[in-house]
């Protein structure tokens, strides 16, 4: 599977492509800047000080980078976080910003190049969702944020020193941790060691939500999770999008005792149908399980491998 469709809604606000004026239809809705293959890197740029010009855009909420890449693949996100930290101070109301709306016809996934997320927080203080696409340089580097209440990042494959630098940061009222940890033919290089920072709860107090999706070493994590300190305090476990199958399935039936939890999603799976009637029958809470998958000759896809 791939991602083949752009943002339609953000932070609860209808997406408009921005270029010109005439597409400004005021501070209401979620503004899109990208750049088609054939457009200069540098129209990027303008089109961000435009956003910026326009009648209340003091009041904008939510906007969404798409593609930066031009002709240029390899381009990354730096110089385009660059001009969005220039634009702060025209925009003090923002609350959410997603960096790589990014189909696989503009650039695939695991092609996509990141940068530095940090200067954002830093330049954003109200900022409330971040998101981006795409693990290749992705790094935050070690910050303060006493306003974010949910970080997403997707990837088709998680370096293991992306999950490090978010054990650094102090999200202090983060309460949505979603991460999608990919495949090794994609860059994940992680076991469960590198989540134990999260898992123990001392992190993130105020966490609700936690999703570790899209990784075809959900398995090997699966089975720790029951024991994790932070389960006491989740009301969402999301394991969606991944290569679960009864092995890593069979030891959820230890979550029955996680008090709080009010939902586990399990969809896009490889979970045979008795397993996942025995899950729904054993825990006392909603256990989702769509998208049931068929292993070819052993090999189980996770969501989006490319």
């Amino acid at each position: 599977m791939t991602i083949d469709q752009n943002y339609v809604k953000f932070f609860g606000l209808p997406v408009v492509d921005f270029e010109k004026p005439e597409d400004w239809k005021g501070p209401s809705k979620a503004y899109r800047v990208r750049v088609d293959w054939d457009t200069s890197t540098e129209e990027m740029g303008k089109r961000y000080e435009l956003l910026g010009s326009q009648a209340d855009s003091d009041k904008l909420t939510a906007i969404i980078v798409g593609a930066w890449m031009g002709d240029d693949s390899s381009n990354d996100s730096s110089t385009v976080i660059q001009h969005l930290v220039a634009l702060a101070p025209k925009l003090p109301a923002l609350k959410a910003i997603f960096v790589g709306d990014i189909t696989y016809e503009e650039n695939e996934m695991s092609w996509i190049e990141q940068s530095d997320l940090a200067p954002l927080l830093a330049a954003y203080p109200g900022l409330e969702l971040l998101q981006a696409r795409g693990g290749n340089s992705l790094s935050i580097s070690q910050t303060t944020h006493e306003n974010l209440k949910s970080l997403i990042i997707e990837t088709g494959g998680m370096p293991r020193s992306v999950l490090r630098d978010i054990s650094r940061c102090s999200f202090p009222n983060l309460e949505h941790l979603e991460l999608w940890l990919g495949t090794g033919e994609y860059g994940w290089d992680g076991g469960v060691e590198d989540l134990q920072p999260i898992l123990t709860g001392k992190l993130f107090p105020k966490l609700s939500y936690l999703g570790l999706r899209n990784s075809d070493a959900i398995d090997e994590i699966a089975p720790v999770l029951p024991n994790a300190p932070l389960i006491s305090q989740l009301q969402v476990l999301d394991l969606s999008l991944g290569s679960l199958s009864d092995v890593g399935a069979r030891p959820l039936l230890a979550l029955a005792s996680a008090g709080n939890l009010k939902k586990l999603d399990l969809s896009h799976h490889y979970i045979a149908p008795e397993v996942v009637e025995e899950l729904q029958a054993a825990l006392p809470f909603e256990v989702v399980a769509n998208d049931p998958q068929e292993a070819d000759d052993e090999w189980r896809n996770i969501y989006v491998s490319e």
